[in-house]
């Protein structure tokens, strides 16, 4: 049996969590991996707190003092944000010592000097907790999946917004009310633009697209959309048509390079994300060899996230991780450009009840060489028309330049709603 010590700085919900769960399975841990995890040292600004929920371990306010202890294997960084955390994981590597982390924002925006040290001497990272909470992605990317050339990874990230998006389409209530629920039941922080705007779905779909390309990615060539515009009207048309909207995650390798984004999406009932429910996550990898592999589970919370740390703890403990670099690039990531992509698209719009409209709607959609798959016309509200297009496929740039021209109309009024359309198991189709 091999005693391993781990430090824990930031004793927060995941903090307390992964000390709850090494109290309570520490047994079953070490029977499965021969390994005995000890918390040698908590570092967290609230001495006191701690103090009142913890016996027997050392606590300091000192990351300094952990990060350099030579009795300490593995620190454990949980405070999230870029500093201090950056300097604790790069004082913590160049010390000797494995780090392991959840900071997906820290490793999204700035992790290429971190991914380079994790690679030297005895140094090793790992980050399963920061991109799926207890769905092991990372694992399967660095190791399952290690024999296939990835091609694309579809995934619902974000635990929030797939609550949100359930109670929309089930409860059929509106977003601020769905919004107020996920906050209630704790799903959701006080200000949870971070989640609904999709710059935490961003972060997680920039690591894994590292992991799954070997090149370094940009988080700020990401391109993004949330949710905050999604009504109650686009979930119910997209139900008439056989359709479910999701926030998804998409990366995909193409001839013009690499095309990673995070957008509301609607896919076929059918499609395995479909079935995706509340605040689970779930992430589909497609390989060269496997053809699509789906992860699924809870993606947020303390026990799902320490979950995943105890699988890094033990990955690092025993070697698991080899030699190499957490990330392995041979250079920058060429993105595609954003109106190079290639999709279908839902277009919604209100419009005066008169002869004629449909067709010059139609016709600034040829001139911008796009084609239409089908129009509903919904009931007549007291004012307005509500129409609503799908198209096949078309570059990006010319849905956005139609969609300037249909908004200079008189007889368009409110907004004009677009959502893409994945209809493939492979995002944006097959190569």
């Amino acid at each position: 049996m091999k005693k391993i010590n781990i430090a824990i700085i930031g004793f927060g919900t995941v903090g307390s969590g992964l000390h709850a769960l090494i109290e309570k399975n520490s047994a079953v841990i070490t029977k499965r991996s021969g390994i005995e995890i000890a918390i040698k040292t908590i570092c967290d600004i609230r001495v006191e707190h701690v103090k009142k929920h913890t016996t027997g371990i050392g606590i300091t306010g000192d990351w300094e003092e952990v990060a350099r202890d030579p009795d300490i294997d593995i620190v454990v960084e949980l405070i999230g944000g870029i500093e201090p955390a950056k300097s604790i994981i790069r004082t913590a590597l160049q010390s000797g010592k494995g780090v392991v982390t959840a900071n997906k924002k820290l490793l999204a925006e700035e992790g290429a000097d971190i991914f380079k040290l994790s690679g030297s001497g005895a140094a090793r990272l790992g980050f399963e907790a920061s991109v799926g909470g207890g769905i092991p992605c990372i694992l399967a990317l660095r190791h399952g999946l290690v024999g296939n050339r990835i091609k694309s990874i579809m995934g619902i990230l974000n635990g929030t917004t797939n609550y949100i998006l359930t109670k929309m389409q089930e409860g059929g209530i509106p977003f601020p009310a769905a919004l107020a629920d996920a906050q209630a039941k704790g799903f959701a922080e006080a200000d949870a633009s971070f989640d609904i705007e999709g710059y935490d779905a961003g972060h997680k779909i920039a690591l894994l697209s590292m992991i799954a390309f070997n090149k370094t990615v940009s988080y700020s060539d990401v391109t993004i959309e949330g949710i905050s515009n999604i009504n109650t009207r686009d979930i119910s048309y997209a139900r008439d048509m056989g359709y479910v909207i999701k926030l998804l995650g998409i990366a995909k390798e193409t001839d013009g390079g690499i095309d990673i984004r995070v957008h509301p999406t609607m896919i076929p009932e059918g499609h395995p994300l479909a079935s995706v429910r509340h605040e689970y996550n779930s992430v589909m990898i497609d390989g060269d060899m496997t053809d699509p592999v789906i992860l699924t589970g809870k993606g947020a919370g303390a026990r799902p996230a320490a979950s995943a740390l105890i699988s890094d703890i033990v990955q690092l403990s025993s070697g698991g991780f080899g030699s190499a670099s957490a990330v392995v690039t041979d250079g920058r990531a060429r993105h595609v450009r954003p109106g190079k992509r290639i999709s279908r698209y839902y277009i919604r719009m209100q419009t005066d009840d008169r002869p004629g409209i449909l067709a010059q709607i139609a016709g600034v959609l040829a001139q911008h060489d796009i084609s239409i798959s089908s129009v509903i016309q919904k009931e007549i509200h007291p004012e307005y028309v509500p129409l609503i297009f799908m198209t096949h496929e078309a570059e990006e740039s010319g849905m956005l330049g139609a969609l300037r021209d249909i908004k200079k109309f008189d007889f368009i009024h409110g907004e004009v709603m677009m959502i893409r359309v994945e209809d493939s198991l492979h995002a944006g189709g097959e190569e």
